[in-house]
This record gives structure tokens, C-alpha cells and sequence, in this order.
């Protein structure tokens, strides 16, 4: 009897042992939010026959599992996805809208509109040396401003490629990571061993790659935990990883803005088959939209306004004559004898060879640059008050010159600007919807699986009273032990 007591208070003191154990555990990881609290299940030996009687041979631990909800897992993991999306979205966008703020610079706008009323002025002025000198400031400012808009929007572009390199790495290594758990959730589990922990640290590298596109998660039948990229393939299927790759995609090999290409995502094993139209939420479609699209968008617009004001007031001003004494025949026609130089025919601008790199390219015109008599005023030449030139130019800020004949050059650029202001206000309201989401899927599972400090409490108190009891019991026994040895001698 006394050793049927030592077995089962040895089983009482072990299980109590172990449960204050996984308390403690639960304890130690209570600030960790992607930690799942465990728990110790616990069943009744297999009960011994004894005569007519079946006697109890104390407790055994069945499991020790985790708490946790595959749904609400699955809810947390799309949100940190619509939530990084809009976030990612935002960032890139205001720093692409921050470029053409004209709250507290001069921007694009303002600098096209004192370019022509410098021509407006210059009408009025024609054989003033100041005001020509303005003309020549205010287009070099134009100039300086398309090559720094140019330049900035370029910056944006690097900073994308270059975020987009680095967050493949990431998802490359938390792939890695993930295979490499599940071959040891595999092995221990295999042994008998618990897994519970490695299970945690394979949920957070899943919301890790969710925070770069929607995951979709399962065990196939042969046990083995697939992470799929929605609606393209899997990137984990048990300790194998097909991992991603980012480049560009070669318009043509033309030196034109087209050349730089667009930037796609690849699985390496397939690096013909672009993934990224398929790619939904998270940060690397938004870095990719961004770049492919708003980025490309704005870098068009930007192109043809350049593009369009140097062909319009190039066309305008090659028909008027430079200021100064020019020779002429009997008749009054003017005669290039070379003495003078240029006499008509003149670009203001540097004539662009096409749309593509536009802003890039525009500069004013060596001649204009070298001198300012060079700047055409008048329709005919020797004619000190004829102006026709200056207004001609002027008035090309309200002529429909862009697009298909359609748009003026303020309109160009404020549909331009708009559309970016408004899909970055939109971006920064989902944005703010999709936190409080995020935020309600996170309280959601912290609820289920978040540890409770007062219930460990009360726990660890139980079953610190159940290992007393134990412990007496077996001293009980040692006693009854003792007892009947003594009679026996």
C-alpha cells in the first residue's frame, strides 16, 4: 500500500512541479505580446485492479498546449496588411507631395506665373535693359525649378528601390526562419517534445511577412505549415523557401525616361514570371504602386509641362527679331550679313529632341544666355516699340497648349499636384481607419491568448498548496513504510 502512496504522490509532485513551472512561464512572458500563455492538461493514470477493488494510481500531464485561435491569428495578420499598406501608402506619398508644397516656398506655380509677366512687363518695356535682365532671371528660375522638382522626384524613386531591396531581404530571412521552425516543430513534436514556444516565434514571423503582403496560412495533409503570398504561391511550404527577388522591367533600350523601367518582384526560381500584380496590401505593394505608378505619373506630367512650355514659347519667339541694329535691303527686308550674329530664329529655350526627360533637359538657349538683346520683343525688325513678341508669349499661361489642345499650363500642373493631394489625404484616412482595426484584431488576441498576471497568480498559489499536499503524501507513506519495518523486526 505505502508504495502504491509513493507512486502516486510522486505523480502529484511531478505534475505540480511542471504546473508551477509553465505558471512561471506564463509570468516571465506576460509583456511579451506574441506570446501564447500555456496551459498544463492533466488526466488520471490507468487505475490498478487490487481484488474485487480498481484503486487510482494518481495524475499524469497529457499535454501542455497554448491558447490560441487560428481565426483571430488570421484576422490579426490581414489587418497588420491593409494597416502597412496605408501606412507605407502615406509615408511615401507625403514625402512625393512635400516636394510640390507651395505653403511655404515658391513653388512650380508661382515661378510659371512670374515668368510670364516678365514678358507681360517686358511688353510694356521692350528696349529695357532691367526688364530683360527679369525675363532671364525669372527663366532661369523655371529652369532650376524643373531640374530640382526632376531631382527630388528622383530621390523618392532610390528611396523606393532601395526599400524595396531591403524588404526582400527581410522576407527572405523571416522565410528562412519559418522553415527552419517548422523542421524543429517537426522533430520535437516527433519526440514528445513541446512546441508551444516555437509555435509563437513561427506566428511572429508570419505577422512579420504580413507586414509586407496578405499571408494565407494552413498545414497541408502531410502535417507540413505552408505560408502562401495571397494569390500568388508559397513562399513556405514546410523547411522549403522560394524566396523573392525585386528588379526592373526594361521598357526599351532607348535613352528616354521609358528605359528606367518599372520595378517588379520575382520568385528567384522564376525570374521570367513577375508576382507583382498579384501582390495585395501590405508595404511592398505599396512601395511598388508607388513607384510604378504615382512616381511614374508625376515624372509624365512633369516631362510634358517642360516639354510643352519650351516647344510653345520656342515656336513664339524664333518668329521675332533680336533687339538690335540689323541691316536691311532697299525695300526694308532685313539682311543677315553674319555682322550682328543671330537676328531671328532664335530659341529661347534649348530645343528638346523629345517628352522624355524633359524636365530633366530644359535649359534657356545659349544665345539668350550670352546675350540679352537676343530676347525677341518685336515682330519686325529695327522696330524699338514693337512688342507683339513679348505679349505673344505672355498670353501662352491661358492658351490650351498641352495634352490634345486641352489643357493650359497651370491646368497641367494643378491636375498634376491635385491628384496627388487627394490620393495621399484618402491614403491618410485609411490609414487612420485601418489602425483602428489593426488595434481591435490585436485587443482580440490578447484577450485569447494574452497572459493574466492575477490568474497566474491564483494558479501558482494552487498549485504550490497541490505540491505541499503531494509532498506530505509521500511523507505519509514514509511513515507507514517505516512502521511496518518495525514491526517486522
Amino acid at each position: 500500500m505505502s508504495s502504491d502512496l509513493f507512486s502516486i504522490g510522486h505523480s502529484a509532485l511531478s505534475t505540480s512541479k511542471k504546473s508551477m513551472a509553465t505558471t512561471s512561464h506564463n509570468i516571465a512572458n506576460a509583456n511579451n505580446e506574441n506570446f501564447s500563455r500555456q496551459r498544463v492538461t492533466t488526466e488520471s493514470n490507468t487505475p490498478l485492479g487490487e481484488g474485487d477493488y480498481v484503486v487510482g494510481s494518481g495524475v499524469n500531464i497529457r499535454s501542455i498546449k497554448r491558447t490560441h485561435d487560428v481565426l483571430a491569428e488570421k484576422k490579426l495578420t490581414h489587418s497588420i496588411s491593409n494597416h502597412q499598406y496605408n501606412e507605407e501608402r502615406t509615408s511615401q506619398l507625403s514625402q512625393i507631395e512635400e516636394i510640390f508644397n507651395e505653403i511655404n516656398s515658391d513653388g512650380m506655380n508661382k515661378i510659371l506665373n512670374r515668368f510670364f509677366n516678365a514678358f507681360r512687363e517686358l511688353a510694356n518695356q521692350p528696349e529695357n535693359e532691367v526688364v530683360r535682365t527679369m525675363v532671364r532671371d525669372n527663366a532661369s528660375l523655371v529652369v532650376n525649378d524643373f531640374h530640382r522638382i526632376n531631382e527630388s522626384i528622383t530621390a523618392v524613386k532610390e528611396g523606393i528601390d532601395s526599400k524595396l531591396n531591403r524588404a526582400v531581404e527581410d522576407i527572405n530571412l523571416s522565410a528562412e526562419k519559418i522553415a527552419y521552425l517548422n523542421k524543429e516543430i517537426i522533430r520535437l513534436e516527433n519526440a514528445g517534445g513541446e512546441t508551444g514556444d516555437l509555435r509563437d516565434q513561427r506566428d511572429e514571423a508570419t505577422r512579420l511577412l504580413s507586414e509586407y503582403f496578405t499571408v494565407n496560412t494552413y498545414e497541408d495533409e502531410k502535417g507540413q505549415y505552408v505560408v502562401n503570398i495571397a494569390g500568388t504561391g508559397s513562399l513556405v511550404a514546410g523547411g522549403a523557401v522560394n524566396k523573392l527577388k525585386a528588379g526592373k522591367i526594361m521598357a526599351d533600350a532607348g535613352n528616354g525616361r521609358e528605359s528606367e523601367g518599372k520595378v517588379d518582384i520575382f520568385f528567384e526560381a522564376q525570374t521570367n514570371l513577375s508576382i507583382s500584380e498579384n501582390v495585395k496590401k501590405g508595404k511592398l505593394a505599396a512601395l511598388v504602386q508607388t513607384r510604378n505608378e504615382d512616381v511614374q505619373f508625376l515624372r509624365g506630367q512633369l516631362d510634358e509641362l517642360a516639354h510643352g512650355l519650351t516647344k510653345a514659347t520656342n515656336a513664339v519667339h524664333k518668329r521675332g527679331f533680336a533687339s538690335k541694329k540689323i541691316p536691311t535691303d532697299p525695300n526694308g527686308n532685313p539682311v543677315d550679313d553674319g555682322s550682328q550674329g543671330k537676328i531671328t530664329g532664335i530659341n529661347f529655350f534649348k530645343e528638346p529632341i523629345s517628352k522624355d526627360r524633359a524636365a530633366e533637359y530644359i535649359e534657356l538657349s545659349d544665345d539668350i544666355k550670352e546675350d540679352l538683346n537676343n530676347i525677341s520683343t518685336g515682330l519686325a525688325p529695327n522696330a524699338p516699340g514693337d512688342n507683339r513678341i513679348a505679349i505673344a508669349i505672355s498670353k501662352l499661361q491661358h492658351e490650351k497648349v498641352l495634352g490634345k489642345g486641352d489643357r493650359t499650363f497651370e491646368e497641367s500642373y494643378h491636375q498634376a499636384v491635385g491628384k496627388i493631394g487627394l490620393t495621399t489625404a484618402k491614403s491618410k484616412i485609411d490609414t487612420e481607419q485601418t489602425s483602428g482595426i489593426l488595434a481591435q484584431a490585436k485587443s482580440i488576441k490578447q484577450r485569447i491568448s494574452g497572459v493574466s498576471l492575477d490568474e497566474e497568480t491564483a494558479n501558482l498559489v494552487k498549485y504550490q498548496h497541490s505540491y505541499d499536499a503531494s509532498a506530505r503524501v509521500i511523507k505519509a507513506a514514509d511513515e507507514m513504510f517505516d512502521s511496518v519495518l518495525g514491526m517486522m523486526r
